[in-house]
């Protein structure tokens, strides 16, 4: 079958609810059904041509970092890993043209593997690399959804796979468990989250605790999608903001910054006010030297009705209020007027 140049009326319009149906699965939060979730993993490694493991659930993605390493350290070796994940991958062939990558792919990738896969895997990698062996998985569970989802709604509309029976028991793990770490004769299988928290824009974010949480307690802290240390969440109101900028990588940086908000960051902070509005909920455009930035920024310091005080970046041609807040609403600065009602 050739590569397919474009989606009829019925499956572009099919797409948004096909998406959104493996978002909530790559978000669930509902605890892992351990006798369901061996099976599917005993299928997974069945259609991989490898004998039954003995399936270990444990609690979350650090738990089995931990126990791999104490059946390492017993066993005096490294067991054989089954990359079942890579397998896979290799076996789906490339049928699928730009307009279904970026309706579908790229929308959940942002939603899933960008954040809340990407975020965990490099916690888990700083936090316990240390300590433990490194650990890496090739099976995500329900966020591995991007990838499945994308080559799932090929197969709906006419694309051909070999090793479909492999596919589809990759598909019945992905919707029924969470991390896999696969070894020959032995299988790690980590529940699901208890606890996402998301901001409107879809990004990790935690305002008063962690934006992802285990059953067992191991969480990940971020802000605004970035992580940050559970200090500038957790001590927000209390923490000295010398502390934020300190920090050397610049979007981890203006993370903690926006989580100890900028009306204590600016008292830190080298900045001028460009200009300002008679009404105090319109706000003040401000210029700000953030350490390690070459140039000065400009950003919008205003009140929202529903969230309160914030402070938002804007481009740095902006000259006046009124045209950073029609920047952040997409509209003609010379023709955008405040809204008599604000909500």
């Amino acid at each position: 079958m050739g590569k397919i140049e474009n989606l009829t009326e019925a499956q572009e319009a099919n797409l948004p609810t096909f998406r959104d149906e493996w978002l909530k699965i790559g978000l669930s939060t509902t605890p892992v059904d351990r006798d369901i979730s061996t099976a599917a993993v005993e299928e997974l490694y069945e259609a991989a041509g490898e004998a039954k493991p003995m399936v270990i659930h444990l609690d979350s993605p650090a738990q089995c970092i931990m126990a791999i390493n104490l059946f390492r350290k017993l066993e005096g070796e490294a067991t054989e890993a089954v990359q079942l994940g890579v397998q896979l991958r290799g076996q789906l062939g490339d049928q699928l043209r730009d307009q279904l990558w970026d309706q579908l792919w790229v929308q959940l990738r942002g939603q899933l593997r960008g954040q809340l896969r990407g975020q965990l895997r490099y916690q888990l990698r700083d936090q316990l690399g240390g300590h433990l062996d490194s650990i890496n998985t090739y099976i995500w569970g329900g966020q591995d959804a991007p990838w499945i989802a994308f080559y799932e709604f090929g197969r709906s509309i006419g694309v051909k796979y070999e090793n479909s029976d492999h596919f589809d028991a990759y598909i019945n793990y992905a919707k029924t468990s969470g991390w896999l770490y696969a070894y020959k004769g032995l299988a790690f299988v980590s529940d699901r989250p208890e606890l996402i928290m998301k901001d409107d824009q879809g990004r990790l974010h935690g305002e008063d605790g962690p934006a992802i949480r285990f059953r067992d307690g191991y969480s990940v802290f971020a802000f605004n999608g970035v992580r940050i240390d559970e200090r500038f969440v957790m001590e927000r109101k209390t923490i000295d903001p010398s502390e934020a900028l300190a920090i050397q990588d610049v979007d981890v940086r203006t993370a903690a910054c926006a989580c100890i908000g900028w009306a204590r960051m600016l008292d830190k902070l080298d900045h001028k006010i460009i200009d300002s509005d008679p009404n105090p909920d319109h706000g003040d455009l401000l210029e700000v030297a953030l350490p390690g930035l070459p140039n000065p920024g400009r950003y919008l310091k205003a009140t929202c009705p529903r969230n309160g005080p914030f402070m938002e970046g804007v481009p740095n041609e902006t000259q006046t209020v009124i045209g950073a807040h029609a920047w952040r609403h997409g509209e003609n600065p010379n023709t955008y007027q405040f809204p008599t009602e604000r909500t």
